[in-house]
């Protein structure tokens, strides 16, 4: 425990098992592990649950995406809709385009269908 923060590596074989789908299952156990974690506590306590440098890699994958989407942006002239993320994976793509002089991302729909839209920014 850090900083008012729990972190969990697992170990192990075959763990894509744990990480599931894009992360789905790994999520779903870090949210269960936070409730448990959290009940009955004065101060919130922040969970986060890894394996096999998951999230990292995870996070630069969709950095490269967010990178090569806004090229493709640029270059067509149109708007490209990101499928559905969670909020972690949103803010990232978010984060790693908010200094790109021609592209801006905004997020569309409600959970859990909220995704990212990135397009050509306005000419001032």
């Amino acid at each position: 425990k850090e900083d008012g923060c729990l972190e969990a590596e697992f170990l192990g074989d075959d763990m894509g098992i744990l990480i599931g789908k894009r992360g789905q299952t790994l999520d779903s156990l870090q949210y269960l592990t936070s409730l448990v974690v959290n009940k009955n506590r004065q101060g919130y306590i922040r969970v986060k649950l890894d394996t096999e440098d998951y999230r990292r890699r995870r996070k630069e994958t969709l950095e490269n995406l967010a990178r090569g989407i806004a090229y493709k942006v640029k270059k067509t002239r149109k708007a490209v809709v990101l499928e559905p993320m969670n909020p972690y994976e949103r803010r990232i793509i978010h984060s790693a385009l908010q200094g790109n002089r021609y592209v801006e991302t905004t997020s569309e729909g409600e959970e859990p269908y909220r995704h990212v839209v990135v397009k050509l920014k306005r000419e001032r």
